[in-house]
């Protein structure tokens, strides 16, 4: 998959061919008042890199000051709805991440989305190097298309924690596309919202792990260069993105590990002029990438002497090859593979 960016003409010509169908798609950030600026400048980087498309950030308890940088920053490029009503009687988990961590779970309740065909959802701590529309005009037979968890297949505790089929997949929620008409019929996010309030036992992950268990066997394996995790196991490179999701440490953090020079320099750009500028002005944190990955040097010889299942398959992961079964898969639009930590090669 390159990295160049589809024009409109391109994407018209497509449709009139039949090879894209004429959808209406959006995209949308969702945050409270802690990750709302991160969201305004993620939002901004799509819009920057995307062709033409309707954009959206979902926030909760944002003030007034922030609201005001954010118009100034986005124009009218970006939407913006508070969505704190459909929160404020939702008695799911309420973790780290707090209660905006479900926005995600309301996309079929909000009627500012009900026009939509195809519905972006990214976390805030995504950054785009490609044009979003490219995404969104995915080929998609099923309710939903999602990237593969990888990290979770080297500790799969959650296959025996969340009621899922023997050997399924599990999906990240860093940037998902819902298939609307299929999920507004088979009311997957109802399920999810039902699973997240009746189960708070068992979202350790909150709505990510209730999303995996109202989609599971509905999901369509997208391709990894979308969401392209930090990762000292095996770390893409930045420019080889269509998204880099910052997993690990944030841009925005006193130690961005994991955060490439060239991720930091472009965030210092969107926050150029803006009271949250200083955040970023920061370097790499080189000694603390180098000491990360040169501790899982020793995965094997660990996981050895203490029989440690997860050390064991860390040792064996090889992210172009994993990289290149899950391409492979979203290249053909198949449904996300059982067992696909055996597929992958790290059992």
């Amino acid at each position: 998959m390159q990295l160049d960016s589809s024009s409109n003409a391109q994407r018209y010509a497509r449709c009139q061919t039949g090879l894209v169908s004429l959808q209406k798609s959006c995209f949308f950030f969702a945050a409270d008042s802690n990750y709302f600026p991160y969201a305004c400048l993620a939002a901004l980087r799509v819009t920057n890199v995307s062709a033409p498309i309707d954009g959206f950030i979902l926030q909760m308890g944002v003030g007034r000051d922030d609201l005001e940088i954010a118009r100034k920053l986005l124009g009218d490029r970006i939407s913006f709805i508070d969505v704190s009503t459909y929160l404020s009687d939702f008695a799911a988990k309420n973790g780290r991440l707090g209660l905006s961590a479900y926005i995600r779970l309301f996309t079929d309740e909000l009627p500012e989305f009900a026009s939509y065909d195809r519905i972006v959802y990214v976390d805030c701590d995504i950054l785009f190097n490609r044009s979003i529309t490219d995404l969104a005009d995915t080929g998609l037979k099923a309710p939903l298309l999602a990237a593969h968890d990888i990290p979770s297949y080297f500790d799969m505790t959650y296959r025996r924690r969340l009621p899922l089929r023997p050997g399924a997949p599990k999906f990240n929620s860093g940037v998902l596309v819902f298939n609307m008409p299929l999920v507004r019929s088979g009311g997957f996010l109802a399920s999810s919202r039902r699973f997240a309030v009746d189960h708070p036992e068992l979202c350790q992950a909150f709505d990510q792990d209730a999303l995996n268990v109202a989609f599971e066997g509905q999901w369509q394996t997208m391709h990894p260069t979308w969401n392209v995790m930090t990762n000292f196991s095996g770390q893409i490179p930045f420019r080889q993105a269509c998204a880099r999701h910052f997993s690990w440490g944030k841009p925005w953090s006193d130690k961005p590990l994991g955060v490439e020079p060239e991720a930091l320099a472009i965030y210092r750009g969107l926050a150029k002029g803006t009271p949250w500028s200083p955040r970023f002005d920061r370097h790499a944190c080189h000694v603390g990438n180098f000491i990360k990955r040169f501790g899982r040097t020793f995965d094997p010889l660990i996981g050895f002497l203490t029989k440690d299942e997860k050390l064991k398959r860390r040792s064996r992961f090889d992210a172009i090859k994993t990289n290149d079964l899950f391409a492979s898969h979203a290249d053909q639009e198949l449904l996300a593979v059982q067992y696909p930590e055996k597929a992958a090669g790290y059992t």
